[in-house]
């Protein structure tokens, strides 16, 4: 019961960030194309963010040591408050460096701990239907957040939609304040952390990370441009596709606990590759983008729950989940962005910048697959 009631203020939490994410979130790399940012230069400036975030990665962990995992979610949240208020001037340079550190800073003490927690706070034989209700969950939030942040965007401009979000963001604070006490592990020393990395999460977490760069990053900032830099007609496409998402998500968990996750694989994997074609030609067809926009929120509600709970369940069986993800969450998404900067700055069409995201396809299927005959490090002790 304990378990479960952590379980729900995480959710609760995770509700009030999703919806203050996908207010601003999905927005910014588009705001930055309109403020004048180059694609190329947009992305290069993600991919600064990534570094840097890579680099504050064992840093923050004396921070952590001293407030407690609690107090990371909470002071990680803070600061991704104020991130969304700084890059409201990021046509400054001072302001841009700001965000950029802001950013980095909160996504170095944040994503670690809240994975941790995610880890550990769920139920035995629940996963795949707690990783289907964070897919509904997201998904319900992501069409009507894009929706909202669009209009906002459009009718009083970006400091009302990012201080809109940054006010959620703050109340995504209050569940985490009601958890008891995150039972993650100890925090390491910085050779502690080198020690016990987890090959299998850690090759996972890399092709998450070129997925992310090319779906995650680049793409929103294709489409974008594609559907004519309109804010209302993009957050109307990716509200749209949110539905797909939450339908996929939720069957996709049960048939998880079902012992189901290798039927689902294949399906996840050629889905995947088949939707980064799609996205690829995608500069050519407005209609074609919002398809593919579409059909890439179906899949994104199977490859969710795939790869999360089985890093999820090698998380908690490590006995130190937050040791864990400080290993394994390396920052690859740093390459895909300078990859996909290089390719339109050499004259390729934008749509191609999703192209690093077909790196991980192939190693997301041999990692999911390999977890199953290879157990998780132990990385306890």
């Amino acid at each position: 019961m304990a378990k479960h009631c952590q379980f729900s203020l995480l959710i609760a939490h995770t509700t009030l960030f999703s919806l203050a994410m996908s207010l601003s979130g999905g927005f910014i790399g588009a705001y930055l194309l309109k403020l004048g940012f180059s694609f190329s230069t947009a992305m290069l400036t993600y991919a600064g963010i990534w570094a840097l975030r890579f680099v504050m990665r064992l840093s923050v962990m004396s921070l952590v040591r001293h407030i407690g995992y609690q107090g990371a979610l909470v002071a990680g949240s803070v600061i991704t408050a104020l991130q969304l208020l700084a890059v409201v001037k990021a046509e400054q340079t001072a302001w841009l460096i700001c965000w950029v550190a802001l950013l980095s800073l909160a996504d170095a003490l944040y994503w670690p701990v809240y994975h941790a927690a995610g880890a550990v706070t769920g139920r035995e034989g629940a996963r795949g239907r707690e990783m289907g209700l964070r897919q509904v969950i997201g998904a319900a939030v992501a069409l009507c957040g894009p929706l909202a942040g669009g209009w906002m965007l459009t009718t009083w401009g970006p400091m009302a939609d990012f201080a809109v979000a940054a006010l959620f963001t703050l109340g995504s604070i209050i569940p985490v304040l009601l958890m008891r006490r995150v039972p993650a592990g100890k925090v390491p020393s910085i050779g502690e952390s080198l020690r016990g990395i987890d090959l299998v999460s850690f090759a996972a977490f890399a092709a998450d990370g070129w997925i992310c760069a090319g779906l995650g990053i680049a793409w929103p900032m294709v489409l974008f441009t594609s559907l004519g830099s309109h804010y209302v007609a993009f957050g109307v496409s990716n509200g749209v596709a949110a539905l797909g998402g939450a339908a996929t998500g939720m069957l996709c968990g049960i048939g998880i606990d079902r012992g189901q996750r290798d039927r689902f694989l294949p399906l996840v994997v050629l889905a995947l590759a088949a939707g980064i074609l799609m996205r690829a030609g995608a500069a050519w067809s407005a209609n074609l983008a919002s398809i593919a926009n579409l059909s890439g929120a179906a899949v994104g509600g199977l490859y969710g729950p795939v790869l999360m709970s089985m890093i999820y369940d090698r998380s908690r069986d490590s006995g130190a989940a937050y040791r864990f993800h400080l290993a394994a969450e390396a920052g690859w998404a740093v390459s895909g962005c300078l990859v996909a900067a290089l390719i339109v700055a050499g004259g390729f069409t934008p749509s191609l910048a999703v192209a690093p995201a077909a790196l991980g396809v192939g190693l997301i299927y041999l990692c999911v697959r390999r977890a199953a005959v290879i157990p998780a490090a132990a990385l306890a002790g």
